[in-house]
């Protein structure tokens, strides 16, 4: 009998329990929407102080559209903007005709004090240029500062023509935004920082591989080769710059010549390195598509860009 009483008052406390939670304003198990129109309407009265269900924080089962919160937010934003490589260039078109040409007499001038410097210089390059025994033989005439000093001279004058040259395809493409002296200088100083790059990862190569003597070869052949590349640009430059009337076909044909130049240059770098191939081809691989082809695809998608 005892047992029965404990067990009725228990029954009470719960279904009392039970009640009061149903009074909860934050009961997320109240679905009003579903009962009868006049069930509706008494519910409504019984539950005025209930939260809005749509506040997640008073139903934890609501769902809602997902927020970046915070600096992630701001990133996010961000990530929206275009990337635009090209923004910070110098934009206009300030850059006069008669300036360009004295800045392209300069250049020649430069190049014929080379020439002068020492004058059968243009017919070793050039011998160089077609032929192993003479690319050997001008390496071994080109040792001490009397020796290497043409030699470099030319290369200098190549890097500064091949600025002016990137500086008029890109001037060809987008003359409003890219005929400005900045720019000009900006193209020689990438040109200048391109191919000194180019040597010195060269020379990390050869202080840390047992390769020297193969790595000066190739060394030699890009400077060979860029010296008689050098002596077609001066006169393509201007040709480029003043033929107004065959300046497609003067672009493209000295676009066209300088990858022939390079394409002959890779099958004589091959020759150099081909003991090479059979013994580390992965990272002949390796460097060929990290120093050769990548910063020509670099220029490449820059010159698409400006010319957008």
């Amino acid at each position: 009998m005892r047992n029965l009483r404990f067990a009725g008052i228990g029954f009470f406390l719960l279904a009392s329990a039970m009640l009061a939670g149903q009074q909860l304003s934050s009961n997320p198990f109240n679905i009003t929407h579903r009962l009868p129109e006049r069930m509706r309407a008494a519910a409504a009265a019984v539950f005025a102080p209930v939260a809005d269900l749509s506040d997640s924080s008073s139903n934890p089962f609501n769902v809602v559209p997902h927020r970046t919160p915070g600096v992630a937010r701001g990133m996010s934003e961000s990530i929206e903007l275009a990337f635009q490589p090209l923004a910070v260039l110098p934009k206009g078109d300030a850059l006069s005709d008669s300036f360009l040409f004295w800045v392209l007499l300069a250049l020649l001038g430069f190049l014929s004090f080379a020439i002068a410097s020492k004058r059968s210089i243009v017919v070793k390059a050039w011998r160089g240029f077609l032929s192993d025994n003479a690319l050997s033989i001008a390496q071994k005439e080109a040792s001490g500062f009397t020796g290497s000093t043409p030699y470099y001279l030319l290369y200098i004058s190549f890097l500064l023509n091949a600025g002016a040259f990137i500086f008029l395809i890109a001037r060809y493409f987008n003359q409003a935004a890219f005929n400005n002296l900045g720019f000009l200088l900006i193209c020689m100083l990438l040109s200048c920082v391109l191919f000194s790059s180019k040597h010195l990862l060269l020379g990390v190569l050869q202080w840390l591989y047992p390769v020297g003597k193969s790595v000066r070869r190739y060394n030699f052949l890009i400077i060979i080769f860029n010296c008689v590349l050098g002596l077609f640009l001066v006169p393509f430059n201007f040709l480029v710059a003043f033929a107004r009337g065959y300046a497609d076909f003067m672009v493209y044909w000295t676009l066209s010549l300088a990858t022939i130049f390079y394409l002959y240059r890779t099958v004589r770098a091959i020759s150099i390195g081909q003991k090479f191939l059979s013994r580390n081809l992965f990272h002949f691989l390796l460097y060929l598509c990290t120093v050769e082809i990548a910063p020509v695809i670099i220029l490449v998608k820059l010159a698409i860009l400006a010319s957008k």
